[in-house]
């Protein structure tokens, strides 16, 4: 039975950050990250916890192991987070349905994995359930970055809703900024 929960504890804050330390793009083969994606930003378990203590981030557990997770980063995030800090810019000149995407209610997934021993069974569909069960009434939507080179994570969601908004390029590599609007997906 697996369980979907907020993070609780800092046994689970370092389990998030193994498994995104294991499943960074430094950590796996060419094969593995076009066969199975990847995550792009780092985070420690200082970062985590920062974060946490902010907003929470969703997992989900096989017990007491964390096998997947869903981080949630929103605007005030960028004060303990840099790489956030910098990706808002990104929006100061964007826009959706005619108002500024900054000046909704908005949070940004920070990433999402899944345990490669894990996947193929609904795990990242039950943490966005979890996601739009708890958030949706909160948020307007959720806001994240995909990079071009790991099209897998593309195809998924935009299976799970999220649409394309706009290209960026960060001086190392394409991006998409994707939003998943709770009301389409």
């Amino acid at each position: 039975m697996y369980t979907t929960k907020f993070i609780s504890s800092d046994d689970e804050l370092r389990q998030v950050a193994e498994l995104s330390r294991l499943n960074s793009t430094e950590s796996l083969t060419e094969d593995v990250k076009a066969e199975q994606g990847y995550v792009s930003w780092k985070y420690s378990f200082e970062d985590l916890k920062a974060l946490h203590d902010i907003a929470p981030s969703a997992i989900v557990k096989d017990g007491d192991k964390v096998i997947g997770y869903l981080l949630v980063l929103v605007k005030e995030s960028a004060t303990v987070y840099a790489p956030l800090k910098d990706a808002l810019k990104l929006f100061d000149d964007q826009f959706y349905k005619g108002k500024a995407l900054l000046d909704y209610n908005v949070y940004f997934l920070g990433q999402t994995c899944i345990d490669s021993n894990y996947r193929g069974k609904g795990l990242l569909r039950q943490l966005y359930q979890f996601h739009k069960d708890n958030f949706e009434s909160v948020y307007d939507f959720a806001l994240s970055s995909i990079a071009r080179d790991n099209p897998k994570s593309l195809i998924i969601h935009t299976k799970l809703g999220f649409r394309t908004l706009f290209p960026f390029n960060d001086g190392e590599k394409d991006w998409d900024i994707v939003m998943w609007d709770f009301n389409l997906g």
